[in-house]
Order: C-alpha cells, then sequence, then structure tokens
C-alpha cells in the first residue's frame, strides 16, 4: 500500500477516522490475526511493522514502528502512543 510515512512522534497530533474502516467480519478478523502476528514479531525480534492508518479526512497515512502491542480497542506503538483499533486499514507483516 502506497501512504504517506509519519513519524511516531506526530500520531498524538493526528485526527483519526470515527468509524470502523473495515466493513466485513473477514477483513476485522484478518486486520486482527496480523495484528496479533506483528506484536509476535515485535516483541521477539524488533522488526519494524506498517501500520496503515485512515484519518479523519480520509487520508490514509503509514506509521512504523518496531514495539507493537494490541490493547483491546487500541494499538499502542513505540513512544506509548495509541492508535485506534477503527482506524486500521491494513498492517504490514
Amino acid at each position: 500500500m502506497n501512504a504517506r510515512k509519519v513519524a511516531l512522534e506526530d500520531i498524538r497530533s493526528l485526527q483519526f477516522a470515527a468509524e470502523e474502516v473495515l466493513t466485513t467480519f473477514e477483513e476485522k478478523f484478518e486486520r486482527e490475526h496480523k495484528l496479533k502476528t506483528a506484536m509476535a514479531l515485535t516483541n521477539a525480534d524488533h522488526e519494524s511493522i506498517s501500520l496503515f492508518v485512515k484519518l479523519a479526512d480520509g487520508e490514509v497515512v503509514e506509521v512504523v514502528s518496531d514495539l507493537i502491542d494490541l490493547e483491546e480497542n487500541y494499538v499502542e506503538v513505540h513512544g506509548g502512543y495509541g492508535i485506534p483499533l477503527r482506524a486500521i486499514v491494513d498492517v504490514g507483516v
């Protein structure tokens, strides 16, 4: 996926999509599976993972982190920044 890269420290100033960006159960299931895989990779090998996130204005941006932790409704990336699960379009694993 081709998207503008955003630095981790800029996450706090972004406005994320307010609604769920994925529509089907299968898409949401695949996203969760990819996030769990990404979490395992970053914890074990400190591999960098890309998250493709939809902003409130419709733009999709790429966030790269070598630490990902899946919470209930958020994904925490390196530096303790949170990204709402509903705004994540895809995970590059």
